[in-house]
Formats: structure tokens, C-alpha cells, sequence
């Protein structure tokens, strides 16, 4: 397991946190490719992003605030308007 995992412990309220298929739907993308994302990550224009993610029994559970970083993380860069005149 990758170092940006989190380690799942038995004293957490998991009330919050969300499944891969919560967020497969708020982002309208495959509960497979959430589970990618945790795993494998997807490649930007600054190299390879991973979506943290924390694993309880055989499913991958999601924290907002993890969700909000990994979504700051994946936008494209933006340049400045050059002034080409």
C-alpha cells in the first residue's frame, strides 16, 4: 500500500467520509475509476495525482476534504494571458 493512503483504525466515525460510489456520482465517473484513481492516480499536466483514500474491509472510503484537495490537484494549470503585441 502507497504511503498517501490513510490507515483505516477502529476508533474513526465514518459517518462522513464517502463511498467510491458517492463520489463516482458527484463527479459522474465510474465507481472503477475512483477506485483507480486511489490506487493508480491519473496523470496531469504536473505528473501523477492519487485521490487519498482510506480502506475498511474490502471497500475504499473517501474524506470530503481529500475529495476537495484531490479536485484542486487535478485542474489544469492556468496561464496568464500572453500580450503578444
Amino acid at each position: 500500500m502507497s504511503e498517501d493512503k490513510k490507515q483505516a483504525s477502529e476508533d474513526e466515525n465514518y459517518d462522513e467520509y464517502l463511498t467510491t460510489a458517492d463520489v463516482a456520482k458527484k463527479l459522474r465517473r465510474h465507481p472503477r475509476t475512483i477506485r483507480d484513481w486511489i490506487v493508480k492516480g491519473t496523470v496531469t499536466e504536473r505528473g501523477r495525482v492519487f485521490l487519498d483514500g482510506t480502506k475498511l474491509g474490502k471497500s475504499w472510503l473517501v474524506h470530503p476534504d481529500w475529495l476537495a484537495l484531490f479536485e484542486h490537484r487535478i485542474r489544469p494549470v492556468r496561464r496568464a494571458d500572453l500580450d503578444l503585441e
